[in-house]
């Protein structure tokens, strides 16, 4: 053998060692900068942050909707190359079961999106005999949350007995145009319009309610509403919150809907809520006598009605909500959902919320 030889060998083998190292440092590093809460993007829609009781935001990605173009597909991939963990969360109808929203986006359907498998856990709003067929079968770590649960009573301006609005209508009914025809669209769908038209018939020929209706300028209903029912297009934020406090309780007739943020906020101004028992989300903050009631229909709307007509005075949704909801309550329970469903995640945090 030659001298030349071992030098070669030994070379080569420096080289090898350097490498090694490398790839040791290299992923060492981008662990330590992800557990340290660095270069974790703030993102938007599909994708939503967490974040820790002093608003740094945690280094896993949750996945809220279907993507609907192939920005987010590449975002998906570069938030994975950062080294980002992936959560998912029922935020969105059906999402991610099969969307049976017929004016829906179907980008995702085209693309074969499993989003399942881009996930670690899942947080679902799903009864039990709900939870969609490849949620269920996947065996990812899930817990009952929605965004909604995570509301900070706190941020809504509740009025006390000495300085409250007036109450000038007894509900609220929130579902926005879809167009100028009044066409079927996503929002009548969604907010379940045509059981809400029979509805409103009742509460108004039955019990003489009065009412504001956020959207459907150009519907027609009936005409028995004609003096009761007040119909306004989409309000700013602040002058909608400002409505929403001058009426007793909120009517939600939707069932495509996975937790509609309005009910929480009904209910933090200490408004019971008449929620239709079939909706997707939500329904676990529905507790009869304290929160509000359910219906599913026009008919059997009538009991939920008269309960809520006559005891309205006994409810105490805001009471039952801080007690039981808000960052205190369900952002502990995530934190706990995290830290055990993310080996990596940094843990000297007691509380997690969403944006929403």
């Amino acid at each position: 053998m030659s001298r030349i030889e071992p030098k070669i060998i030994f070379f080569l083998s420096m080289i090898l060692i350097i490498i090694f190292i490398s790839i040791i440092v290299y992923y060492s590093y981008k662990k330590i900068k992800t557990e340290l809460y660095e270069d974790v993007p703030i993102v938007s829609f599909p994708f939503k942050n967490l974040f820790d009781e002093n608003q740094k935001p945690l280094n896993i990605i949750l996945i809220s909707a279907p993507f609907r173009e192939t920005k987010h597909e590449e975002l998906y991939q570069e938030y994975k190359d950062k080294g980002l963990s992936f959560c998912g969360i029922s935020s969105y109808l059906n999402f991610p079961g099969p969307i049976d929203n017929p004016f829906e986006d179907y980008f995702h359907v085209e693309r074969k999106h499993d989003y399942i498998q881009m996930t670690t856990s899942w947080l679902h709003c799903f009864r039990e005999d709900k939870i969609p067929t490849n949620l269920k079968q996947s065996n990812l770590p899930m817990i009952l949350m929605t965004e909604a649960d995570l509301k900070n009573s706190e941020n809504i301006p509740f009025k006390t007995d000495d300085n409250k609005l007036e109450k000038k209508y007894d509900f609220m009914y929130c579902c926005l145009d879809d167009n100028d025809k009044c066409d079927p669209g996503w929002q009548s769908y969604n907010r379940n319009w045509e059981l809400a038209k029979k509805c409103l018939e009742v509460m108004c020929s039955q019990f003489n309610l009065k009412g504001i209706l956020v959207g459907r300028q150009n519907c027609e209903f009936t005409n028995k509403c004609n003096s009761l029912v007040k119909v306004v297009p989409f309000l700013a934020y602040s002058e909608f919150q400002e409505e929403m406090q001058k009426c007793k309780f909120l009517f939600v007739p939707n069932i495509s809907d996975a937790s509609p943020r309005v009910m929480t906020e009904a209910m933090c101004y200490n408004m019971p809520v008449l929620v239709n028992y079939n909706i997707i989300g939500g329904w676990h903050n529905v507790i009869p006598s304290i929160t509000g009631e359910f219906f599913t229909n026009e008919n059997d709307i009538i009991p939920s009605l008269s309960k809520i007509v006559n005891n309205y005075n006994s409810y105490q949704p805001r009471g039952w909500f801080q007690s039981h909801r808000g960052v205190k309550n369900s952002g502990k329970v995530l934190a706990e959902f995290l830290k055990e469903s993310y080996p990596n995640l940094k843990k000297d945090f007691q509380y997690a919320t969403i944006t929403i």
